[in-house]
């Protein structure tokens, strides 16, 4: 049967029956045994977001070979509809007529055969020396996943080939979002409150497992009904999108307390009352150490401030002229870093010889052993003055996750009562040494600049770096952005004017 056979058929058929479908500029794709006939969809398909305008639950008609005609709706998963419509052929075994009620009954039939035997339905749960009762709730847990899939397979447009559902819940909040795909087209469709509550019985469900409820569940399926299941518990910080406020996970935990809270989220749910210090609170600690004798701890671990903001700008230096989306930073006043591995840290420079240098450690065993612990948090600020506030601390203190602050006084660094040395290496750039420096310098521009990155270094350490001694870095790169290397040593002071 060819393409002008088929949709002639469709025609007469749709006339016959005096169905509510166009008759008129329909379209043919080829599969194994026959045709797909269907009305198109003017649909810009230079917009991504048009695809949204694809109509859900459209007839599509299904033409064999032999000529027998199958109506499906368009929100089946297209691969689903073939496959069943193939076997119907091979078997001979077709009804009369398929609706979409008993369409939805073949697709949960051919998830529960995959879950029977065959390829897997469901994968992303592994149970190792489980007890029967956890066992047991975990397959409870996966059972109300099928119902889930099945109804959010029946949103889609006709055409889906994958789609994925993210959603973020707590007891007095919840975020979805379902996209589905079709080859290089995208697009959002929303869900509705009756599948929401089904997420809500699983989640329950789920929570009388050893980890507590999860944070987010996460699926993948295609149009095959293969789908894959991610249970969240916050190990990553959520995407912004997915981040729901303190409050809600406060009262999530309320409702289910749990012996392991992600530092991170300990962090965010205890928020700035943890580790904040507006300048009342500054002023206010500063003066009852004073009144007591309470004293900052004087340190030699880290090298003279001249020292630390001249190669923390001369790295800034090397990164952005080779036009690095990574690596340090200098911006008026401040210098910035934030590694590969979510620690960082910010130098703040303040008249009068005094700077603030702060951040976190990812994986600190300090703020591990407080929010996990029982422990107290880091004694970070005893002895500080008044001036070490909010405005100048890096940005983690907002969340509770600073792990060191140290400041620079009378020619000297100082630190609160904890021992936080464990806690640079990471969230620092490497300017413990000149070598160090010009190892990272170098790692950027090339090995054979080291004698231009230690010319610079010392230059910059003196106040009296140039443009010329920054534009030797770049002497082999023609491509690279001199201007902007040059910028970093200007806002850092350095360039000798």
């Amino acid at each position: 049967m060819d393409e002008a056979q088929a949709i002639s058929l469709v025609a007469n058929w749709v006339r016959s029956r005096a169905l509510d479908y166009p008759t008129e500029g329909l379209e043919a794709d080829r599969f194994e045994v026959g045709w797909t006939v269907y009305a198109p969809v003017d649909v810009d398909e230079s917009d991504p977001m048009a695809f949204l305008d694809m109509p859900v639950g459209r007839s599509v008609f299904l033409v064999s070979d032999s000529g027998r005609i199958k109506e499906v709706s368009s929100s089946i998963p297209p691969r689903q509809a073939l496959d069943q419509f193939m076997l119907e052929e091979l078997t001979g075994s077709a009804p009369g007529g398929t609706s979409d009620a008993e369409f939805m009954a073949d697709f949960e039939q051919h998830f529960s055969q995959l879950a029977a035997g065959g390829p897997p339905m469901i994968s992303g749960f592994t149970i190792v020396d489980t007890p029967p009762e956890h066992a047991r709730i975990a397959a409870e847990a996966s059972r109300l996943i099928e119902p889930i899939v099945q109804q959010l397979a029946q949103l889609g447009p006709w055409g889906w080939e994958r789609f994925s559902a993210e959603f973020a819940f707590t007891v007095s909040a919840e975020i979805a979002q379902l996209r589905f795909w079709s080859g290089n087209q995208s697009g959002l469709v929303p869900v509705p409150t009756s599948i929401a509550e089904l997420i809500r019985r699983q989640r329950q469900a789920a929570a009388q497992l050893p980890a507590g409820p999860w944070w987010r569940l996460l699926l993948t399926v295609t149009n095959y009904g293969e789908t894959t299941v991610e249970y969240d518990y916050g190990d990553e910080p959520f995407p912004d999108d997915q981040l729901m406020p303190p409050e809600h996970y406060r009262n999530d935990l309320a409702a289910y307390p749990r012996p392991h809270v992600p530092v991170w989220l300990a962090g965010y749910v205890a928020g700035p009352a943890a580790q904040g210090r507006d300048p009342h609170q500054a002023a206010t600690a500063a003066a009852a150490d004073a009144a007591v004798g309470r004293t900052a701890v004087a340190t030699n671990g880290l090298a003279p401030l001249h020292e630390v903001w001249a190669r923390w700008a001369v790295i800034s230096a090397a990164y952005v002229g080779v036009g690095s989306e990574w690596g340090p930073r200098i911006h008026p006043g401040c210098a910035w870093y934030e590694s590969d591995h979510r620690s960082g840290s910010t130098l703040f420079l303040l008249p009068g010889e005094r700077a603030v240098l702060s951040g976190g450690k990812w994986n600190s065993g300090l703020l591990e052993a407080a929010y996990n612990g029982g422990g107290p948090l880091p004694d970070l600020y005893t002895g500080a003055p008044a001036w070490v506030t909010d405005s100048v601390l890096n940005t983690r203190n907002r969340n509770g996750l600073v792990t060191f602050c140290y400041w620079w006084a009378n020619g000297q660094w100082f630190r609160g009562r904890t021992d936080t040395s464990g806690e640079l290496d990471a969230p620092l750039p490497p300017l413990w040494s000149r070598e160090e420096t010009v190892r990272a310098m170098t790692g950027q521009t090339g090995f054979g600049t080291a004698h231009q990155c230690e010319a610079l270094l010392t230059a910059a350490t003196n106040h009296t770096a140039t443009a010329r001694d920054v534009a030797a870095l770049f002497a082999d790169r023609p491509g690279a952005d001199v201007g902007a290397a040059i910028n970093q040593l200007s806002l850092a002071g350095l360039l000798d004017t």
